[in-house]
């Protein structure tokens, strides 16, 4: 039989005979640190077996794809010692990422108290000491169904009836068989760093290591309330999973889906407009959230609330105050580093609240992001008697931004598409994957920024975001979920074309799998019944608010 030669990025050479599984070249390289590797630039899972001559990278468990694999493999090893501990029928649900751990939901036969979460923990320790392979298996599409049913997960019988595919690709583990979109572990051996916390009556968060350490939770209660809140209101229209979604379209409901949720949406601006009627003391609102969280059609929008409870109001963009490029801050690559707030000429927007507030005028600058300089060509403004100011930009709660202003004559607002739904009870769909579809198309649509360029500044940016926003969101008055249960559906069509454009050989091709791995468990919807005033349209185009 023929032997196959392998390269190894630190120079190490290795031959193997023909159809030898990933699995196997691991337990050579025997390194705690390596979760996956990467044959001939795709990420494979542990049963690939190799039939040519390949260069292999590592994919190490602190990198940010090797991450994603370790949170995955923990979740399904979670779920094994729940229903080891518990019995067959219980009941977990994977919910949503929440504050550098993975939130879940519980219902065992007992009440989920501290005690149970140590008993949940120490069942996980003994499970992963146990070396316990994940198993790559194709299972027809039928015997798939069969098993889900047997165990009352009914969800995902909505998800393999609705698959093209004959088969459907499992991962057995400890004589337990379920689907996940991502690739898994080789085995449990690997999955040594974890926590587990209880925050509510049968919630849990799983705490996965960051950068080989294991964070505390830091409770967020106002983040994990959002997500409760649209959950809650969804549930009341009978979705809970993209199956249920599905159904919906199927059925031909989606237009009354999507303006039922757009009127979710809008009692947001509209509770907003009469807390600030209430308390005229307010006289600047403060919008911030992460990228793609929909800054812009939310102050645009709120302004219309406010001005039918006969407020007027005035909109900044912090994104108009940043410094010239000559005295940005870069970072150690030497490249520009936008996504902090020091890139934000402070003085001067700080110089121009108090302005405002004194009701003396300002000249408004517009940032030319191509010449990298502040213009002053619009007309000199003021805010009017009872005109409240409306500044949106990714900074824009941070106390830095408007130093200047009384606490008591703001309010801040913080918002981001926290998406309840999830594609089964063990596989949610992450808030970040969510932003990254609304940017990608985005760009490409309005900026011209081909779809390697976006992803390639979304991993870059999503750094920033978690040093230098995420931190504010627990300063905010107020969270508002942006997030519209169908915009995934409505996405998708924008979004494939661009993912399947991504090269093999760029670095970040394993995201695009990733995301395109997900978007096909949703069936399409056609942007037509989307109104002009929803934030979806911020990034499909043909904005009221453009």
């Amino acid at each position: 039989m023929k032997d196959l030669k392998l390269i190894f990025e630190n120079g190490l050479q290795m031959s193997v005979p023909l159809g030898t599984k990933v699995r196997d070249i691991l337990k050579q390289i025997d390194d705690d640190e390596i979760i996956a590797l990467r044959i001939n630039g795709e990420p494979v899972n542990a049963d690939y077996e190799i039939t040519e001559d390949a260069y292999i990278k590592f994919i190490n468990i602190t990198d940010r794809v090797g991450q994603k694999i370790y949170i995955k493999g923990l979740q399904y090893v979670y779920i094994t010692a729940i229903k080891e501990l518990y019995g067959s029928k219980s009941i977990v649900n994977i919910k949503h990422s929440l504050d550098k751990g993975i939130y879940s939901e519980i219902e065992i036969k007992k009440p989920v108290t501290k005690t149970v979460v140590e008993e949940i923990k120490n069942k996980m320790k003994e499970i992963c000491k146990k070396d316990i392979p994940f198993k790559s298996v194709s299972v027809s599409r039928d015997d798939a169904i069969d098993y889900v049913k047997d165990l009352n997960e009914n969800e995902k019988v909505l998800n393999y009836k609705y698959s093209t595919n004959d088969s459907v690709t499992m991962y057995e583990f400890n004589d337990d068989y379920n689907y996940f979109y991502y690739i898994m572990p080789a085995s449990s051996k690997i999955l040594k760093r974890f926590d587990l916390t209880l925050v509510s009556t049968n919630g849990i968060i799983i705490n996965y290591p960051v950068n080989n350490i294991v964070p505390k939770y830091n409770p967020a209660p106002k983040v994990l309330e959002a997500f409760k809140s649209y959950e809650k209101n969804l549930l009341a229209m009978g979705v809970k999973y993209s199956g249920d979604l599905n159904k919906i379209i199927i059925d031909g409901k989606i237009n009354d889906f999507i303006q039922t949720n757009e009127i979710i949406y809008d009692q947001n601006m509209e509770n907003i407009a009469y807390k600030v009627a209430n308390n005229r003391n307010i006289k600047a609102i403060f919008i911030s959230g992460p990228s793609s969280s929909g800054k812009t059609t939310t102050s645009k929008k709120l302004a219309l609330y406010l001005k039918s409870l006969g407020i007027s109001s005035l909109v900044l963009s912090t994104d108009d105050y940043f410094l010239e490029r000559n005295q940005t801050p870069r970072k150690e690559d030497g490249s520009y580093e936008f996504e902090i707030v020091d890139a934000i000429d402070i003085k001067l927007f700080n110089s121009h609240l108090t302005k405002l507030l004194n009701n003396e005028e300002i000249v408004v600058p517009t940032y030319n992001f191509i010449t990298g300089e502040k213009e002053y060509k619009n007309k000199p403004t003021r805010l009017k008697k009872g005109q409240v100011l409306i500044v949106e930009g990714l900074h824009a709660i941070n106390d830095k931004i408007s130093a200047s202003i009384d606490k008591k004559k703001k309010l801040k607002i913080y918002i981001s598409p926290f998406t309840p739904i999830g594609l089964d009870r063990h596989n949610h769909i992450s808030t970040t994957d969510v932003r990254f579809l609304r940017r990608l198309v985005r760009d490409y649509k309005h900026r011209g920024y081909s779809a390697e360029a976006t992803l390639n500044n979304w991993i870059s940016m999503r750094s920033s975001e978690e040093r230098y926003v995420y931190p504010y969101q627990r300063e905010a008055d107020v969270i508002i979920n942006t997030s519209l249960a169908y915009e995934i559906g409505v996405l998708r069509p924008y979004a494939e074309p661009l993912l399947f454009s991504i090269s093999k050989e760029n670095e970040n091709y394993e995201e695009a799998l990733r995301i395109l791995n997900f978007l096909k468990m949703f069936l399409t919807i056609p942007s037509e019944s989307v109104p002009s005033v929803s934030v979806l349209r911020e990034f499909i185009g043909d904005s009221y608010f453009e």
